[in-house]
């Protein structure tokens, strides 16, 4: 899932295909194929809470126990770089059920966290993660694990949607494309990316996703 983090120049294109002040995301082929995410056009505004795909978390997430700086880091293919606070949320804290969700504080952006492609951390606390930003139709309004993460969920508008090729390392060719692609449309050989600017910075703090946590 995602791709490597860019380490050059984009090969058939810059990085001026990225919208000034976007985060971007990846839309991914099997969600697009089953219809998951809907055929938005350039110009929408969705309401989304974007996630992260963990592909790694790197030890340095404390120095001699002291969490360091929330930061945040998207490139034009959606790979993030964040470091923050990890607290678990439950998905049904008033009923028998313990299933949980984590998110991740980092500086302010408050994301989910998919472990499926590596081992979470035994316990809530700093952290580094690296790996994918993406849509998950499993985190709209309305659904169990959405509604448990409703914190992390905010507008954005859709300005920007990019087609690369995908490639053993940097996905090269980028095409723009006018909306979310149809299933007969979509290929695994692709990357799809789209540009999303917010509507408005978060307006609630930390302390609110820790004492909901803690409820």
């Amino acid at each position: 899932m995602g791709t490597r983090r860019r380490t050059g120049r984009i090969a058939g294109g810059t990085a001026h295909d990225r919208t000034p002040g976007a985060t971007a995301v990846q839309l991914l082929p099997h969600l697009l194929l089953g219809g998951d995410l809907g055929r938005p056009r350039v110009g929408d505004r969705l309401e989304v809470a974007p996630a992260i795909y963990a592909g790694a978390i790197h030890a340095d997430a404390a120095h001699h126990g002291v969490a360091g700086t929330g930061h945040w880091w998207v490139d034009e293919f959606g790979c993030v770089d964040a470091r923050g606070r990890l607290t678990t949320v439950a998905l049904d804290p008033t009923g028998g059920c313990t299933c949980r969700i984590e998110v991740l504080d980092a500086g302010g952006w408050l994301a989910p966290v998919n472990w499926a492609a590596t081992r979470p951390p035994e316990d809530d606390g700093p952290a580094h993660v690296d790996g994918s930003l993406y849509l998950d139709p499993m985190l709209d309004a309305g659904t169990e694990h959405g509604e448990a993460v409703a914190l992390c969920r905010r507008p954005f508008r859709l300005t920007a949607l990019r087609r690369y090729r995908r490639t053993a390392s940097v996905p090269v060719r980028p095409v723009r494309l006018g909306r979310f692609p149809a299933p007969s449309e979509v290929s695994d050989d692709a990357v799809y990316v789209a540009d999303l600017v917010a509507d408005r910075p978060f307006a609630f703090p930390a302390p609110v996703l820790r004492d909901e946590a803690d409820a």
